[in-house]
């Protein structure tokens, strides 16, 4: 037989029998021994070990907590990624198409399922044992979709170019992950965030054999993902197994719980033609795609509750105001807080009328006097070529759920002596718009982030700002206390894009960030404090 013959041979013998190929990275974690892939990326000079599908969890069983994998024998392939969790996007079909295509989200190439509780890591190759800053990611998705495994969040491009390991997590959303069922203990409500626990209890057990510090994690996450690190912090594990915090359009100090899962698991029950009495196990039994149809059809909706304090803290803003460095039921650790400048564009698509009735809607303790003023306070030419939407309203609720949040989070955060930094992301490119006008609309700063932006078409200043916005993420990570390069609150925030739009793109010269007040951003939060206030201030 010829060489070259022998050598493929070796090889396909080599992997068949379980042992991993010569060149390909291989790990010793507490449950066996793992192999994955060795990938290069253009222009940077090292090299990325990727570790893709790898269980921190059993298969969990439908509505119970998940618990941790088991012991493997032989070596494991982590080499492709595994499974979404159970998705659920509502509306007609081309709604749901939309919504996929705007956040990233297209068909898992492994599917969806139920066992679904793996992360991916990405780690510079070469890294010495327990030597690099951990960025670990929770995704957005309100709640409801998402996954660790889209190309959004690959995370090859951070850990070439700056050096740290980044760990991505999958989590239980929808009814799967938040059911809602009054069978269930408080305590088992959360099941997703419980997952996110057991996730950043795998990486305290393992991330050191991938190169990973364990007393050097950072969570980072947007929009529910960000309100899900907002809820680590405010009522974190014991010991605390993260020192920085990073949160992108999102957080849960100012977030307002609402009942939508048990009224929600009471509608399915009906739906699904179940015995009040005998719900749970009814619900158990029948099939996941069934429970999905049954919700995306009735646009039902499931998210995080109180839970006696397992993983929601009720009074989080209350604790983060009268937290001390003596005293403090929220984790002291420094924070990023932002959000981006048109947020509500795509949030409010398609309801160009009835603005009135929609603010009555979507902001809690209106009155029909409450709302004449915003929309008095909010002129029509708020944010400027926005069509397909109200302009009003697009604003309103940027402002209401976004913007002036991380304002408040970010100051009473510095007031408490947490060291905390604001960023706002203001920048549209021609490759990258939700629809005309869209702006800086919801997450579209997350491919910039991750380096994973649309390359084609690409403006040299979006290749600009994402150096730029890659490098104070991972300079926060590497060392919370110093910051991400730019004066930390009260006192200033960090404008990213200028503001540019795909007809008005910056130049070479056009600086990737300024620091200045963000009076042009935060002008009309006065307006919303006092809602924040009756419904977050009061432990009662």
């Amino acid at each position: 037989m010829a060489p070259l013959a022998l050598l493929v041979l070796g090889l396909q013998l080599l992997t068949a029998s379980g042992l991993p190929a010569p060149n390909c990275p291989t790990v010793t974690a507490d449950s066996g021994v793992l192999v994955g892939t060795a990938t290069s990326l253009p222009c940077a000079s090292t090299a990325v070990n990727r570790f893709l599908g790898i269980p921190f969890a059993e298969p969990p069983i439908r509505f119970d907590p998940p618990q941790p994998a088991p012991n493997w024998a032989g070596v494991y392939d982590a080499t492709q990624y595994k499974p979404a969790c159970i998705q659920k996007f509502d509306g007609p079909e081309g709604d749901r198409e939309r919504i996929k295509d705007w956040f990233a989200t297209p068909p898992q190439p492994n599917g969806e399922s139920e066992d679904c509780l793996y992360l991916n890591v990405y780690a510079p190759a070469g890294a010495a044992q327990g030597s690099k800053a951990v960025m670990f990611w929770l995704f957005g998705g309100s709640f409801a979709f998402g996954s660790g495994s889209l190309p959004l969040y690959d995370g090859s491009s951070f850990a070439a170019n700056h050096d740290v390991v980044i760990v991505i997590s999958n989590y239980r959303t929808n009814v799967f992950g938040f059911p809602g069922s009054p069978e269930k203990p408080q305590s088992e409500q959360n099941l997703g965030l419980l997952d996110q626990r057991l996730a950043l209890d795998w990486v305290q057990r393992n991330i050191a054999a991938f190169g990973g510090d364990p007393s050097r994690v950072t969570l980072f996450g947007e929009s529910a993902g960000a309100g899900s690190v907002d809820l680590l912090v405010s009522n974190p594990p014991e010991p605390v197994p993260f020192i920085g915090a990073i949160m992108q359009s999102g957080q849960s100090g100012l977030s307002l719980p609402n009942n939508d899962s048990a009224r929600s698991w009471q509608k399915l029950i009906k739906a699904a033609d179940c015995d009040p009495e005998d719900a749970l196990e009814c619900i158990r039994a029948l099939p996941a795609e069934k429970i999905r149809d049954i919700i995306e059809r009735e646009k039902l909706a499931f998210v995080p509750i109180y839970d006696d304090g397992e993983t929601y803290a009720s009074t989080g803003r209350l604790d983060r105001r009268d937290s001390t460095p003596k005293e403090s039921r929220i984790a002291r650790v420094p924070i990023l807080i932002g959000s981006n400048a048109d947020e509500g564009t795509i949030l409010t698509y398609g309801m160009a009328n009835g603005v009135t009735d929609q603010l009555l809607k979507q902001v809690p303790g209106s009155s029909l006097d409450n709302v004449n003023k915003l929309l008095g306070a909010y002129g029509q030419s708020e944010r400027p070529g926005l069509g397909f939407v109200n302009r009003q309203l697009a604003s309103v609720i940027g402002d209401f759920a976004f913007t002036c949040p991380a304002k408040v989070i970010g100051e009473e955060s510095a007031a408490a002596h947490i060291p905390s930094w604001r960023y706002m992301f203001d920048a549209a490119f021609p490759n990258h718009e939700a629809f005309p006008g869209s702006g800086a609309w919801h997450s579209s700063e997350i491919g910039l982030i991750f380096g994973t932006y649309n390359r084609t078409g690409r403006t040299p200043y979006q290749e600009k700002l994402s150096i730029a916005m890659q490098r104070a993420w991972a300079d926060f990570a590497k060392d919370p206390s110093g910051g991400p390069g730019w004066d930390s609150l009260p006192n200033k925030i960090a404008v990213f894009g200028a503001g540019v739009r795909p007809d008005a793109q910056g130049s070479a010269s056009t600086p990737a960030f300024e620091v200045n007040d963000g009076a042009k951003y935060d002008g009309k939060c006065w307006l919303f404090k006092p809602i924040y206030d009756t419904f977050t201030l009061n432990r009662g």
